[in-house]
C-alpha cells in the first residue's frame, strides 16, 4: 500500500510511477490537534488583518500576495498584511531579510518575525492568505486556520486546494496569478462571513 497525503500526488505519482491506485490511500495530511487550535469567533477590525505565516522562499507567494496588496491599494481597498516566518537564508529560493524590512518600511507588510503563538496570529486576523506555488503536502497553516473559523485563500497548488472548499472555507485561485489573486482576496474583504 501506498500512502500519500492528498489525492493530486496520489494521481501524479501513480501515472508517472505506475502504482496500481487501488493500492493507494489518501491521509490528507498529519493533522492538528484541535484542543490548541480551537474556533474562536472572528474579530470585525476597521481595516482587515491578512496573516501570511510561512518559511520566506517566494516559492511560498508572499511576492504575489504583495503585488495583489498593492493592485487593491491603487482600488483604494486597504488590509493588513501580517507576515510571520523563518528566514531560509541557505535557499536558493528565500526571499532576502533586507527585501522583507523594505516592505516592512514601505507599508506593504507588518514583519513579525519568527512566532512561536501560531494560533495567536490565526485568531487576530480575519483571512488566512497561502499564495504558494510550492509543492505542499497538507499544509499545516491552512489545516490550523480552518479549525479556528478563519476564511483562507490559496493558489490550486498541491495539497492546498485538498483542504479549501471554495466558497465553503475560502477560495482557490488560479496559481501565479496576483491579478486573480487580488480579484478573489477583494471578495473576501468585502464580503466577511
Amino acid at each position: 500500500v501506498f500512502i500519500f497525503e492528498h489525492d493530486k500526488d496520489r494521481r501524479k505519482i501513480s501515472r508517472l510511477v505506475g502504482i496500481d491506485y487501488h493500492k493507494t490511500i489518501v491521509i490528507e495530511g498529519a493533522g492538528i490537534n484541535p484542543d490548541i487550535y480551537k474556533f474562536s469567533i472572528e474579530k470585525k477590525h476597521e481595516i482587515p488583518i491578512v496573516l501570511f505565516a510561512s518559511r520566506m522562499l517566494w516559492s511560498k507567494g508572499l511576492g504575489d500576495l504583495i503585488e495583489a496588496k498593492k493592485i487593491l491599494r491603487q482600488k483604494n481597498i486597504h488590509f493588513v498584511l501580517n507576515v510571520a516566518g523563518i528566514l531560509a537564508e541557505d535557499d536558493k529560493d528565500a526571499i532576502p531579510l533586507e527585501l522583507i524590512h523594505h516592505w516592512h518600511n514601505e507599508g506593504l507588510i507588518n514583519w513579525l518575525g519568527r512566532s512561536s503563538n501560531v494560533y495567536e496570529l490565526i485568531q487576530k486576523s480575519n483571512i488566512v492568505a497561502l499564495p504558494s506555488i510550492y509543492p505542499e503536502g497538507v499544509p499545516r497553516l491552512l489545516l490550523e486556520a480552518s479549525s479556528v473559523g478563519r476564511a483562507c485563500i490559496a493558489y490550486d497548488t498541491g495539497g492546498c486546494d485538498s483542504l479549501i472548499i471554495h466558497n465553503y472555507n475560502g477560495l482557490i485561485v488560479k496559481s501565479n496569478s496576483a491579478q486573480e489573486l487580488a480579484v478573489e482576496l477583494e471578495y473576501l474583504l468585502k464580503n466577511p462571513q
